[in-house]
Formats: structure tokens, sequence, C-alpha cells
């Protein structure tokens, strides 16, 4: 396939949620007003929805979809006006029109749920509260750890009755005490794997949650799910194309130091025992490893 190919096929699975979220394909002047709106610009596609709310535009770059949103009004030569709201990895030669349709049901999910669904700030399920996407995506809330589980328990089912337990046994959910004896050894096993696939799908959440997570979440990412690595360049090999730009420098950074570091491995695999919150602030993981040397995002 081609990037305009792709394009085509993602407009045939999400026209339909675009114009029930009052957005109409866009086309060039001259262009036939049918169809898909993807055209050529340089060595990128670009696909143009408008309508009253807005502009939506998908920029097929390299190996990213990258959805972006500006106001009606907004000039289109280039991307200067947009500001980009999410990224979909899609590798050429490698991914499906299988994997299209799992990117058109993401965007049809976080369209409906932006444009057309009002939903509250945090959702619960099992007495668990979890931030939703549209509460962190419009900067209400951030992402935090219970999230990050519950969702890695969408793709682990044996996650679920592990989060359960550790709220049960602490009174709340002690996520390091979590990941290391329950989620790791899924995210481990996944990335040994290597099958594109679930890779795709493991990361996918990372660079969700790490966007727009809060700091303790983003160094259970960097840190406690992926510290394994200790700069295992087969591994960091494996990883590389599934990392977004603002997980690259902390993961890599993360991984070179518990390779040297005796201390901070055994930190990590050994974290402190659990006592009860004197509601002060915790220094993240990743922090404390760091000394503070990694910009959280």
């Amino acid at each position: 396939m081609e990037k305009i190919h792709v394009l085509e096929m993602l407009y045939s699975h999400i026209s339909s949620a675009m114009t029930q979220c009052g957005f109409e394909p866009e086309y060039q002047q001259g262009a036939r007003k049918s169809g898909c709106p993807a055209y050529e610009r340089g060595e990128s596609v670009v696909m143009d929805f408008s309508g009253e709310k807005g502009v939506s535009r998908f920029v097929f770059n390299e190996d990213r979809i990258h959805l972006l949103f500006a106001g009606k009004d907004a000039p289109r030569e280039d991307d200067s006006a947009f500001t980009k709201d999410t990224t979909y990895l899609f590798i050429l030669g490698e991914y499906t029109e299988r994997d299209i349709k799992s990117i058109a049901t993401e965007v049809n999910d976080y369209m409906t749920d932006t444009f057309v669904v009002k939903k509250k700030t945090a959702v619960k399920t099992k007495n668990i509260s979890t931030v939703s996407r549209t509460a962190a995506k419009s900067g209400a809330l951030a992402y935090d750890p219970i999230t990050l589980a519950t969702k890695l328990a969408g793709i682990y089912p044996e996650l679920k009755d592990a989060i359960s337990q550790n709220i049960a046994e602490y009174g709340e959910f002690l996520c390091e005490e979590f990941f290391v004896t329950h989620a790791n050894k899924c995210i481990e096993a996944t990335i040994r794997e290597n099958n594109p696939q679930k890779m795709k799908r493991l990361f996918n959440i990372f660079a969700e949650i790490y966007e727009d997570g809060t700091n303790e979440v983003q160094s259970l990412i960097a840190v406690t799910a992926l510290g394994f690595i200790e700069n295992d360049p087969v591994i960091v090999q494996q990883i590389m194309p599934y990392l977004t730009d603002s997980m690259l420098e902390p993961v890599l950074a993360v991984s070179k130091r518990l390779k040297k570091s005796k201390s901070a491995k055994m930190r990590l695999q050994n974290p402190p025992k659990y006592k009860p919150p004197k509601q002060k602030k915790r220094k993240g993981l990743m922090e404390s490893l760091m000394g503070g040397g990694i910009p959280q995002q």
C-alpha cells in the first residue's frame, strides 16, 4: 500500500462518524467533490474535514498518522495553525487493512466522545475510578497509574483480578507493587516475543498514557515497566519504532542508568514496603533514580 491508499481506506471507515460529529470532507480546489479528500503534499499525505466546529486534519508522515485540529478559518497551506492531538503508528509494508480498521475504531471513538457524547471526567468500573480519554485530552485531568493498569488489563485479562486484590490488600492502588509483581511479566513477555500486532497495541497504550499522564505514571512506564531493558541493544532496537518523541529520551536514559547502577536496579526490583499515606507528595521513581535529570512531560 501507498500512503494515499491508506488514507483512502481510513476514510471509508471514519467518514460516517466524522459527519455525525459535524465534520464534512474538504476537497482541494479543482478536485472532484466526492469520495476521499486525501491529497499528496510533498512526502506526506493530508486529509481534511471541516465544519462549524473547526477543521480536523489527518497527516500521514513517515510511519505516523497524526490527527490535528484548528479553527474553521485556519489557513490550510501548512500545519502552522493546527494543534497536534493524537498520533497513530502505521508502518508501510508491515501493517495491513486490519490495522487501518483498528485506527479507524480509535478515531471514531475519540471523535464521538469529544464532539457528540458528553462524558463525565472520570468513569467508575467496579469501584475503580479511571480517567477518561476525553478528560485527559481536554486537560481536565491527567492519566494516573490506575488508569494505566486498567488499560493494560484490557489486553492482559489476567491483570483484572490482580488490580482488585491490590486495592483490597492495601486500601489504595499500590502501583509499583502491582507492576513488579504482576504487570511487568506480561509486558516483558510481549516485548521479547516482538509480535508487531501485540507490540503496537501495548505501545499505543503507553504512548497515550505517557503523553497526557502525571509524572508518576510516566515514571511507571519509563522505569518500572520498561526498566528491564537495561540498554540491551536487541530489545532497544525492537522497541524503537514504537517509542513516541516524548518517550524516547526518558526511556533510553533510564535504560542506560539501570544498566550501570546496581543500586538503582535494586530499588526497582524491590520497591519500598507499603506505609499508610501521610498526605505528602512522594518523589517519583524516575526522579529518584535519575536525580531529576530527565525532563518530565
